[in-house]
């Protein structure tokens, strides 16, 4: 064969089974070694003798077991002898080779199907080129109704006559079976086809968002109990006879003032009996109203009005507070004071933080006087005696309560913390990222640094875009480098299993070598092989434009901001595009947050003292209490008063902490009734006591995770070690396990308590309220009761939000912790997900998003509708490799060590900025003699 017949005739295929004629050049067609094609040889290519004669064996048992028509046998017959592609493509599916059809025979009188038979033509017999057709149909659809082979052959045979469609009789193969039988299947049958049907499941909806402060309508109730409505008779009483006029008390605003500075005036004298009338007053007095508008109006009123004394009714409630704790005599009289003057602030807060809006001045004079008297550090320190020395004339319930309205009131609520958010950005010249709808993804400071280090380990020479980051230090034994640790792919250690480039990097680099060649055909279906590059070696292959003269260098161009490399043609082009178009886009989206500009702060101070420099803290930045507020300007305000709580409180926080988690971990006892498992045999009234106590429970609960969340989020506000601080305190006192026990307990009759389907408490201070007048009780009576009642239980809804919260708060960002969780947590968290609510979502998928990397693929295909969660309602970063990606090895080994350094860090700060609190936990500054213990040393080994 000459070497020119030799270039015009393809080479053999690896295989000729698979060869399909495209159209009928293929018939000529033949391979270098003379071997005609599948169409120009047999039907079956490179078939035997003995495999045609079990084919004919095969053909006469198909005639005798499905007794094929001898009509349908001779039109076989007369079908052409080559094939279709498409023909050809349904018999290698089916595993038939030949043109047999297989049908039931059920009607011998059938006609001939001539119609159909004209419809099967080879398409190689009627196109005739001399080249190949490239554009030959090789889609299958025209086999996409055709019956299995497989299964039972169908009785249902169609056939075309005169235009119209007539439909074969149907006929059973099965056995007979009884008619009562046959009954019984029918209708197990139409249960199973009513039980199949698809029908897309929703998840409830719960529309319903999480605040610190309702209404005053929802939050007054919470304060009392059953046993509280016992003081409301003799309040009233002392009311009518301290109140000469009590109609013009109403309406006069006037003599009202004058009344309220009497009683106060005779409760400084001693008298404090006149706190009680002074408490009717503040709940609006209920016994003078017709309605609950009124009522509310008139709490309102009288609320406001005594803020004017608010300076001697925190006297008079501290120093009750103070006997109720320390004295043993008297106590059931204390007692009922303390509840009567707690009542009075807390109702007097409530009306505050509803009114901050409409009357700002009024309300800011109130947060200042509260801050004057130190009204939160003292309730703090109250609490933390109670740890001590528990008593029950302390009345610690409604002290917890007190103490979480009076933080909403002097630090402020949600829309406040955004306010006082977006005003400290721009303080610090930092770009807030305010509306958490916005589609624009950022990366955080950490995540480019990495990126910058991948860049450089591949392309040397490039220098990324400027940004402001921490300078490293240079000394390697310092904890601080536990704090950040850049996760690159450099670092990754699956560098160290993959293989090095082939050529020095010194060398010209030649093209891309071919992916490596797989010798065992049949090893490569069980073996999975990845081809990876090894991110620790510099790139081998020069840039696609050397000479900088294309479109693409000028394109390139433009996203170089240095004039110097702008000036140099060849400089530009040593980076692809892609590279520099990404460094260009991660380098303006980098959000660079508050916190982490104040860690850099201290970290930087941290490493200073370290190496034994000093520093001057009054240049401090975030050193709010030094400031001069001249502007008066709110949000340095607060941060004032963060602060100093944070000082004063310092040493009791950990304190505070014990008592508010035993609060919490007391709802663990708890029984929850439904409501239908009571009746009229059955009356609910028989538990009503033990229902009492568990709603008591369960707000006690709502205002201690409140307390925590709100202290949590105004710290890493005021500045991010106090949030560690605090955070740290809550993770050594086990609030991981305490959450994950009690999100447990519940996890089983969530829905039920979400929806008041549960036997709850009858207790009701806007009902016992109504009872004291006709008129009221009457138009009480014909109120809704569903406009009085909540559609769902927002406190415990409030609870669960709020311990979400706090452990998503505790374990962000900190591996070490993460091992605390328990294994079961993926599957507690799918049953809060069979509700929908955002509050509730958002904190189980940040933890899942932080827990995903460290689960095996088990766990994640177990756990799929959780991560997809995260990518529906989580905002994700410009570099996310949370699913698949991360150094897991590097995240666990490393884990111990941050932990570590950022107790020292926290140590560090506390003791530099608040020594004289942290004195009072044992820390002091060493002596002189110590401190020249070592120069001492020295002198004596002459050194």
């Amino acid at each position: 064969m000459s070497d020119e017949r030799q270039r015009e005739t393809p080479l053999r295929s690896v295989s000729l089974e698979n060869l399909r004629p495209k159209s009928g050049t293929r018939k000529k067609l033949k391979f270098i070694d003379d071997t005609v094609t599948k169409h120009h040889k047999s039907r079956s290519f490179g078939r035997n003798d003995n495999e045609d004669e079990i084919l004919k064996d095969l053909n006469e048992m198909l005639r005798t077991k499905l007794r094929i028509d001898t009509t349908i046998e001779g039109q076989l017959r007369k079908l052409p002898s080559t094939p279709s592609a498409d023909q050809e493509s349904f018999i290698k599916r089916s595993g038939i080779d030949g043109n047999v059809i297989t049908v039931a025979y059920d009607d011998p009188s059938r006609e001939d199907q001539s119609d159909e038979d004209e419809n099967i033509s080879d398409s190689s017999d009627q196109e005739e080129t001399n080249g190949l057709d490239e554009n030959a149909n090789e889609d299958d659809d025209d086999f996409t109704n055709v019956d299995e082979i497989d299964g039972p052959i169908s009785a249902k045979q169609k056939e075309v006559a005169n235009g119209k469609l007539h439909s074969m009789p149907e006929v059973d193969y099965n056995l007979p079976v009884d008619s009562d039988l046959q009954e019984d299947l029918d209708r197990r049958a139409a249960e199973i086809e009513k039980s199949s049907k698809f029908e897309p499941v929703s998840l409830p909806r719960v529309e319903w968002n999480l605040q610190s402060f309702y209404s005053l309508m929802n939050d007054i109730p919470l304060w009392f109990c059953s046993s509280n409505f016992s003081y409301f008779p003799f309040a009233k009483d002392y009311f009518d006879r301290s109140v000469q006029y009590p109609i013009q008390f109403l309406n006069d605003s006037s003599y009202a003032e004058k009344i309220i500075a009497e009683l106060i005036e005779n409760v400084v004298q001693g008298d404090l009996s006149c706190l009680s009338a002074l408490c009717y007053i503040s709940m609006g007095t209920f016994g003078m109203v017709d309605t609950n508008e009124i009522q509310l109006e008139n709490i309102r009123r009288n609320n406001l009005l005594l803020c004017r004394k608010l300076k001697e009714l925190i006297a008079a409630f501290q120093k009750i507070a103070i006997h109720c704790r320390d004295d043993n005599s008297n106590l059931k009289y204390q007692t009922t004071m303390l509840f009567y003057s707690s009542t009075i602030i807390f109702f007097l807060v409530n009306v505050c933080i509803e009114q901050r809006v409409e009357r700002k001045e009024q309300v800011l004079k109130v947060i200042d006087i509260i801050d004057e008297s130190h009204l939160l550090q003292f309730l703090t320190r109250y609490i933390e005696h109670w740890r001590w020395n528990s008593r029950l004339s302390m009345r610690i319930r409604n002290i917890i309560t007190l103490l979480f309205k009076l933080l909403i009131l002097q630090f402020g609520d949600k829309n406040e913390y955004k306010t006082t958010k977006s005003y400290l950005f721009k303080f610090h010249e930092l770009k807030h990222q305010h509306d958490k709808n916005s589609k624009r993804c950022t990366i955080s400071p950490l995540h480019y640094e990495a990126f910058r280090e991948d860049i450089t380990a591949r392309f040397p020479d490039y220098d990324s875009p400027a940004v402001i980051l921490p300078t490293d230090g240079d000394n390697s034994n310092s904890l601080s480098q536990f704090l950040e640790i850049t996760r690159s792919k450099v670092k990754n250690p699956i560098n160290l299993t993959l293989a090095v480039p082939e050529q020095h990097i010194a060398t010209p680099a030649p093209s891309p070598p071919q992916s490596p060649s797989i010798n065992h055909m049949s090893d490569y279906s069980r073996s999975r092989k990845s081809f990876q590059t090894n991110m620790a070696y510099p790139c081998l292959y020069p840039s696609d434009d050397e000479d900088s003269d294309t479109f693409l260098a000028e394109k390139a161009s433009c996203f170089d901001n240095d004039a110097k490399r702008k000036a140099s043609k060849n400089t530009c082009t040593d980076v692809p595009f892609s590279i520099q178009e990404a460094t260009k886009i991660l380098s303006e989206n980098l959000e660079l947050k508050l916190s982490v500009k104040q860690l850099w702060h201290e970290r930087k101070l941290f490493m200073m003292t370290e190496r034994g420099w000093q520093h001057d803290h009054s240049q401090d930045p975030f050193n709010y209490l030094r400031m001069e507020n001249t502007d008066e300007i709110e949000a340095i305000d607060i941060m004032k008063r963060v602060d100093s709580f944070y000082k004063d409180c310092l040493s009791g926080l950990n304190s505070l902490v014990f008592v508010l988690l035993q609060t919490i971990e007391s709802n663990l006892s708890n029984v929850d009734y439904k409501k239908t498992d009571f009746d009229e045999n059955n009356p609910i009234d028989a538990i009503m006591p033990r229902l009492e106590i568990t709603r008591t429970k369960e707000i006690s609960m709502e205002s201690s995770t409140g307390i925590l969340f709100l202290l949590l989020k105004w710290f890493k506000l005021n500045h991010v070690l106090k949030f560690e601080h605090f955070a740290v305190l809550l993770n050594d006192s086990k609030y991981v396990h305490i959450c994950s026990t009690l999100l447990s307990k519940y996890s089983d009759h969530y829905t039920d308590k979400v929806f008041n389907e549960t036997a709850a408490s009858n207790c009701s201070f806007w009902r016992h309220c109504s009872l004291y007048k006709e008129a009221y009780t009457i138009s009480f009576s014909q109120v809704d009761e569903s406009k009085l009642s909540n559609e769902y239980n927002v406190t415990f809804l409030s609870s669960i939000a709020y311990l979400l919260k706090v452990l998503r708060k505790i374990i962000g960002n900190k591996t070490e912790r993460l091992k605390e969780l328990p294994l079961t947590i993926g599957v507690l968290f799918k049953k809060y997900y069979r509700v929908f609510n955002l509050d509730v979502y958002r904190p189980i998928l940040r933890i899942i998003k932080e827990l995903t990397p460290f689960k095996n693929k088990r766990w994640k295909s177990e756990h799929m509708e959780l991560i997809s969660g995260v990518f529906l309602y989580e905002r994700l970063e410009l570099i996310d490799n949370w699913v698949t990606g991360k150094d897991i090895s590097g995240e666990l080994s490393d884990a111990c060590g941050q932990e570590i350094a950022l107790r020292a860090l926290l140590q560090f700060y506390n003791f530099s900025h608040y020594e004289s609190s942290m004195e009072d936990l044992g820390y002091c500054e060493k002596s002189k003699p110590n401190l020249s213990l070592l120069n001492k040393e020295a002198e004596y080994l002459g050194i």
